[in-house]
Protein backbone atom coordinates (compact mmCIF):
# COMPACT_ATOMS: atom_id res chain seq x y z
CA UNK A 1 0.00 0.00 0.00
CA UNK A 2 2.87 2.50 0.47
CA UNK A 3 4.09 2.27 -2.91
CA UNK A 4 1.05 2.72 -4.36
CA UNK A 5 0.70 5.95 -2.62
CA UNK A 6 4.39 6.89 -3.59
CA UNK A 7 3.10 5.71 -7.29
CA UNK A 8 0.14 8.16 -7.14
CA UNK A 9 1.77 11.06 -5.63
CA UNK A 10 4.22 10.79 -8.26
CA UNK A 11 1.50 10.56 -10.95
CA UNK A 12 0.07 14.02 -9.38
CA UNK A 13 4.05 15.64 -8.94
CA UNK A 14 4.79 15.11 -12.90
CA UNK A 15 1.38 16.48 -13.62
CA UNK A 16 1.78 19.71 -12.24
CA UNK A 17 5.80 19.99 -12.77
CA UNK A 18 5.38 19.46 -16.21
CA UNK A 19 1.88 19.59 -17.96
CA UNK A 20 -1.88 19.40 -17.28
CA UNK A 21 -2.88 17.35 -19.81
CA UNK A 22 -4.34 14.04 -20.20
CA UNK A 23 -6.94 15.01 -23.00
CA UNK A 24 -9.07 11.95 -23.35
CA UNK A 25 -11.94 12.70 -25.53
CA UNK A 26 -13.30 8.93 -24.55
CA UNK A 27 -11.72 6.59 -27.33
CA UNK A 28 -8.88 5.55 -25.04
CA UNK A 29 -11.04 3.63 -22.73
CA UNK A 30 -13.21 1.95 -25.34
CA UNK A 31 -13.07 -0.88 -27.71
CA UNK A 32 -9.67 -1.97 -29.19
CA UNK A 33 -8.03 1.08 -27.49
CA UNK A 34 -8.39 0.75 -23.90
CA UNK A 35 -5.93 -0.46 -21.87
CA UNK A 36 -5.16 -3.56 -21.27
CA UNK A 37 -7.49 -5.09 -24.17
CA UNK A 38 -4.90 -8.01 -24.78
CA UNK A 39 -6.23 -10.18 -21.42
CA UNK A 40 -8.15 -12.58 -22.64
CA UNK A 41 -11.74 -12.01 -23.36
CA UNK A 42 -14.14 -14.20 -21.17
CA UNK A 43 -16.89 -14.38 -23.66
CA UNK A 44 -19.29 -13.58 -21.55
CA UNK A 45 -21.67 -10.83 -21.35
CA UNK A 46 -20.98 -8.33 -18.44
CA UNK A 47 -22.18 -5.14 -16.33
CA UNK A 48 -19.45 -2.85 -14.66
CA UNK A 49 -19.52 -0.07 -12.67
CA UNK A 50 -16.19 2.51 -12.55
CA UNK A 51 -15.37 5.76 -11.01
CA UNK A 52 -12.92 7.78 -12.14
CA UNK A 53 -11.86 10.51 -10.27
CA UNK A 54 -9.07 13.25 -11.49
CA UNK A 55 -7.92 16.71 -10.76
CA UNK A 56 -8.79 18.68 -12.97
CA UNK A 57 -7.58 21.90 -14.01
CA UNK A 58 -7.29 24.66 -11.12
CA UNK A 59 -7.27 22.45 -8.66
CA UNK A 60 -11.28 21.26 -9.91
CA UNK A 61 -11.89 18.06 -9.38
CA UNK A 62 -14.31 15.53 -11.74
CA UNK A 63 -15.50 12.28 -10.17
CA UNK A 64 -17.52 10.02 -13.22
CA UNK A 65 -19.03 7.19 -12.01
CA UNK A 66 -19.99 5.26 -15.34
CA UNK A 67 -22.12 2.39 -16.18
CA UNK A 68 -20.52 -0.25 -18.78
CA UNK A 69 -22.14 -3.21 -20.50
CA UNK A 70 -20.92 -5.36 -22.48
CA UNK A 71 -22.69 -8.18 -25.37
CA UNK A 72 -20.99 -10.91 -27.52
CA UNK A 73 -22.90 -11.26 -30.64
CA UNK A 74 -20.42 -14.25 -31.48
CA UNK A 75 -17.21 -15.92 -30.15
CA UNK A 76 -15.47 -12.66 -32.11
CA UNK A 77 -17.55 -9.88 -31.73
CA UNK A 78 -19.27 -7.79 -28.60
CA UNK A 79 -21.38 -3.96 -28.47
CA UNK A 80 -20.32 -1.97 -25.91
CA UNK A 81 -22.09 0.96 -24.00
CA UNK A 82 -20.57 2.95 -21.03
CA UNK A 83 -22.63 6.04 -20.05
CA UNK A 84 -21.41 8.10 -16.97
CA UNK A 85 -22.48 10.59 -14.75
CA UNK A 86 -20.07 13.49 -14.45
CA UNK A 87 -19.72 15.41 -10.81
CA UNK A 88 -17.53 18.58 -11.03
CA UNK A 89 -16.73 20.54 -8.46
CA UNK A 90 -14.10 23.67 -7.96
CA UNK A 91 -13.06 27.09 -7.44
CA UNK A 92 -16.55 28.11 -9.61
CA UNK A 93 -18.86 26.08 -7.70
CA UNK A 94 -20.70 22.39 -8.68
CA UNK A 95 -21.80 21.27 -11.66
CA UNK A 96 -23.42 17.60 -12.55
CA UNK A 97 -25.19 15.42 -14.91
CA UNK A 98 -25.45 12.92 -17.32
CA UNK A 99 -22.24 12.70 -19.38
CA UNK A 100 -22.14 11.98 -22.96
CA UNK A 101 -22.68 8.16 -24.58
CA UNK A 102 -20.22 6.16 -26.00
CA UNK A 103 -21.47 3.19 -27.76
CA UNK A 104 -18.43 1.17 -29.97
CA UNK A 105 -18.76 -2.25 -32.02
CA UNK A 106 -15.70 -4.23 -31.42
CA UNK A 107 -14.02 -7.28 -33.66
CA UNK A 108 -11.50 -9.63 -33.48
CA UNK A 109 -10.29 -10.32 -37.24
CA UNK A 110 -9.10 -13.95 -37.62
CA UNK A 111 -5.15 -14.41 -38.53
CA UNK A 112 -2.52 -17.00 -39.82
CA UNK A 113 -0.71 -16.99 -36.60
CA UNK A 114 -2.09 -18.52 -33.83
CA UNK A 115 -0.42 -16.09 -31.14
CA UNK A 116 -1.60 -12.74 -33.13
CA UNK A 117 -4.56 -10.55 -31.99
CA UNK A 118 -5.75 -8.28 -34.47
CA UNK A 119 -8.77 -6.09 -33.15
CA UNK A 120 -10.65 -3.52 -34.84
CA UNK A 121 -13.36 -1.09 -33.38
CA UNK A 122 -16.11 1.19 -34.49
CA UNK A 123 -18.36 3.62 -32.34
CA UNK A 124 -19.32 6.74 -31.82
CA UNK A 125 -19.54 9.35 -28.52
CA UNK A 126 -22.94 10.69 -28.77
CA UNK A 127 -23.55 14.28 -26.86
CA UNK A 128 -26.39 14.42 -24.92
CA UNK A 129 -25.94 18.45 -24.35
CA UNK A 130 -24.95 21.57 -25.86
CA UNK A 131 -22.03 22.26 -22.73
CA UNK A 132 -23.78 25.58 -22.05
CA UNK A 133 -24.40 25.00 -18.00
CA UNK A 134 -24.31 27.66 -15.53
CA UNK A 135 -24.00 28.58 -11.83
CA UNK A 136 -25.65 31.65 -10.82
CA UNK A 137 -26.58 32.98 -14.61
CA UNK A 138 -22.45 33.26 -15.49
CA UNK A 139 -21.28 30.77 -18.18
CA UNK A 140 -19.09 28.20 -16.83
CA UNK A 141 -16.09 26.99 -19.18
CA UNK A 142 -15.63 23.59 -20.65
CA UNK A 143 -13.79 22.24 -17.74
CA UNK A 144 -17.47 22.60 -15.42
CA UNK A 145 -19.33 21.04 -18.20
CA UNK A 146 -20.88 17.67 -18.36
CA UNK A 147 -20.14 17.04 -21.79
CA UNK A 148 -18.53 17.80 -25.26
CA UNK A 149 -21.32 19.52 -27.04
CA UNK A 150 -20.49 17.11 -30.22
CA UNK A 151 -21.36 13.74 -31.56
CA UNK A 152 -17.80 11.91 -32.73
CA UNK A 153 -17.00 8.98 -35.24
CA UNK A 154 -14.80 6.43 -33.15
CA UNK A 155 -12.56 4.18 -34.97
CA UNK A 156 -9.64 2.27 -33.64
CA UNK A 157 -7.16 -1.11 -34.35
CA UNK A 158 -5.27 -2.92 -31.58
CA UNK A 159 -2.67 -5.91 -32.20
CA UNK A 160 0.03 -7.62 -30.38
CA UNK A 161 3.95 -7.86 -30.75
CA UNK A 162 4.88 -11.39 -28.98
CA UNK A 163 3.00 -12.08 -25.17
CA UNK A 164 4.38 -8.85 -23.59
CA UNK A 165 3.86 -5.90 -26.19
CA UNK A 166 0.48 -4.34 -27.15
CA UNK A 167 -0.06 -1.94 -29.46
CA UNK A 168 -3.47 0.59 -30.49
CA UNK A 169 -4.24 3.30 -32.51
CA UNK A 170 -7.29 5.71 -33.07
CA UNK A 171 -9.06 8.64 -34.42
CA UNK A 172 -11.98 10.21 -32.90
CA UNK A 173 -13.63 13.12 -35.34
CA UNK A 174 -16.82 15.56 -34.27
CA UNK A 175 -19.52 15.09 -37.26
CA UNK A 176 -21.90 17.05 -34.84
CA UNK A 177 -21.03 20.56 -33.74
CA UNK A 178 -23.34 22.00 -31.41
CA UNK A 179 -21.87 23.52 -28.68
CA UNK A 180 -23.34 26.30 -27.21
CA UNK A 181 -21.25 27.26 -24.11
CA UNK A 182 -20.49 30.92 -23.54
CA UNK A 183 -17.46 31.23 -21.53
CA UNK A 184 -15.14 33.88 -23.10
CA UNK A 185 -12.06 35.35 -21.07
CA UNK A 186 -9.44 37.92 -21.92
CA UNK A 187 -7.59 37.42 -18.81
CA UNK A 188 -4.08 35.99 -17.67
CA UNK A 189 -5.51 32.37 -17.22
CA UNK A 190 -2.28 31.94 -15.84
CA UNK A 191 -2.24 34.32 -13.03
CA UNK A 192 -5.74 34.35 -12.16
CA UNK A 193 -7.50 31.92 -9.82
CA UNK A 194 -10.55 31.79 -11.62
CA UNK A 195 -9.65 32.47 -15.61
CA UNK A 196 -10.11 29.01 -17.59
CA UNK A 197 -9.88 28.53 -21.50
CA UNK A 198 -11.93 30.21 -23.54
CA UNK A 199 -14.38 28.28 -25.28
CA UNK A 200 -17.48 30.04 -26.30
CA UNK A 201 -19.29 27.94 -28.90
CA UNK A 202 -16.38 25.81 -28.96
CA UNK A 203 -15.33 23.90 -32.62
CA UNK A 204 -13.46 21.16 -31.64
CA UNK A 205 -11.07 19.44 -33.86
CA UNK A 206 -10.70 15.36 -34.22
CA UNK A 207 -7.97 13.68 -31.83
CA UNK A 208 -5.61 10.50 -32.62
CA UNK A 209 -4.10 8.23 -30.28
CA UNK A 210 -0.92 5.95 -30.01
CA UNK A 211 -0.56 3.57 -27.36
CA UNK A 212 2.05 1.50 -26.78
CA UNK A 213 1.81 -1.31 -23.87
CA UNK A 214 3.45 -3.75 -21.90
CA UNK A 215 2.05 -6.61 -20.16
CA UNK A 216 2.21 -9.37 -18.17
CA UNK A 217 -0.77 -11.86 -17.19
CA UNK A 218 -0.68 -15.12 -14.92
CA UNK A 219 -3.68 -17.11 -14.52
CA UNK A 220 -6.26 -15.20 -12.98
CA UNK A 221 -4.61 -11.38 -12.84
CA UNK A 222 -2.00 -9.18 -15.20
CA UNK A 223 -0.57 -5.92 -14.90
CA UNK A 224 0.18 -3.38 -17.68
CA UNK A 225 1.44 0.19 -18.53
CA UNK A 226 3.05 2.46 -21.12
CA UNK A 227 2.96 5.30 -22.86
CA UNK A 228 -0.36 7.29 -24.79
CA UNK A 229 0.63 9.82 -26.92
CA UNK A 230 -2.72 11.84 -28.11
CA UNK A 231 -2.33 14.58 -30.83
CA UNK A 232 -5.49 17.42 -31.52
CA UNK A 233 -5.45 17.25 -35.23
CA UNK A 234 -6.12 21.16 -35.43
CA UNK A 235 -6.65 24.22 -33.80
CA UNK A 236 -10.18 24.68 -32.07
CA UNK A 237 -12.87 27.75 -33.10
CA UNK A 238 -14.63 29.77 -31.26
CA UNK A 239 -16.98 32.83 -32.03
CA UNK A 240 -16.73 35.77 -30.15
CA UNK A 241 -19.78 38.09 -29.01
CA UNK A 242 -19.77 39.88 -31.89
CA UNK A 243 -20.17 36.74 -34.04
CA UNK A 244 -16.35 37.05 -35.38
CA UNK A 245 -15.38 33.38 -35.57
CA UNK A 246 -11.31 32.85 -34.25
CA UNK A 247 -9.07 30.60 -34.22
CA UNK A 248 -7.87 28.79 -30.70
CA UNK A 249 -4.27 29.34 -31.29
CA UNK A 250 -1.46 26.34 -29.78
CA UNK A 251 -4.89 24.53 -29.35
CA UNK A 252 -3.20 21.66 -31.26
CA UNK A 253 -0.64 19.27 -30.52
CA UNK A 254 0.74 16.51 -28.69
CA UNK A 255 -0.05 15.18 -25.63
CA UNK A 256 1.68 11.91 -23.62
CA UNK A 257 0.38 10.42 -20.70
CA UNK A 258 1.75 7.68 -18.47
CA UNK A 259 -1.04 4.93 -17.80
CA UNK A 260 -0.11 2.11 -15.18
CA UNK A 261 -2.52 -0.89 -14.34
CA UNK A 262 -3.79 -3.96 -12.74
CA UNK A 263 -6.39 -6.81 -12.44
CA UNK A 264 -7.48 -9.66 -10.77
CA UNK A 265 -10.57 -12.34 -12.36
CA UNK A 266 -12.77 -14.73 -10.48
CA UNK A 267 -14.48 -16.97 -13.09
CA UNK A 268 -17.97 -14.49 -11.86
CA UNK A 269 -16.07 -10.80 -11.43
CA UNK A 270 -13.69 -8.83 -12.98
CA UNK A 271 -11.76 -6.06 -10.64
CA UNK A 272 -9.45 -3.41 -11.88
CA UNK A 273 -7.79 -0.54 -11.36
CA UNK A 274 -5.90 2.07 -13.01
CA UNK A 275 -3.54 5.45 -12.74
CA UNK A 276 -2.45 7.84 -15.07
CA UNK A 277 -1.08 10.82 -15.25
CA UNK A 278 0.36 13.65 -18.27
CA UNK A 279 3.87 13.84 -18.65
CA UNK A 280 3.19 16.75 -21.25
CA UNK A 281 0.37 18.46 -23.02
CA UNK A 282 -0.47 20.84 -25.85
CA UNK A 283 -0.56 24.35 -24.64
CA UNK A 284 -4.07 25.42 -25.10
CA UNK A 285 -6.77 23.20 -23.97
CA UNK A 286 -10.25 24.75 -24.50
CA UNK A 287 -12.32 21.33 -24.24
CA UNK A 288 -12.22 21.26 -20.30
CA UNK A 289 -10.20 17.57 -20.63
CA UNK A 290 -7.62 18.80 -18.58
CA UNK A 291 -6.72 16.15 -16.21
CA UNK A 292 -3.42 16.66 -13.70
CA UNK A 293 -3.79 12.49 -12.45
CA UNK A 294 -6.92 10.30 -12.68
CA UNK A 295 -7.69 6.87 -10.69
CA UNK A 296 -10.07 4.22 -12.31
CA UNK A 297 -10.99 1.69 -10.15
CA UNK A 298 -13.68 -0.76 -11.41
CA UNK A 299 -15.85 -3.86 -10.88
CA UNK A 300 -17.23 -5.89 -13.67
CA UNK A 301 -19.50 -8.66 -13.13
CA UNK A 302 -19.96 -11.52 -15.81
CA UNK A 303 -23.73 -12.32 -16.43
Amino acid sequence: MKRFYILLMWLVSIGNSYAQGCADAGFCSVGAMQHGKQKEDTLHNSVGFSAAVASGEKLSWVISPQLEIKTFLDRRSYLEVKLPLQVVTGNLGSNYGIGDLISTYTHRIKTRKADRQLYYTIGARIGLSNADDQINGKPLPMAYQIGLGTTDIILGVNTNIGKYIVLAAGVQQPLLQYNRNEYHTTENRDSIETAYFSSRKLRRAGDALLRVEAKKDWKRSGIHGGPLVLYHLANDKSTLANGTEITLQNSAGFTVNINLGFYYRTDSWIFDFTIAGPVYARENRPDGLTRNAIVIPRLTFNL
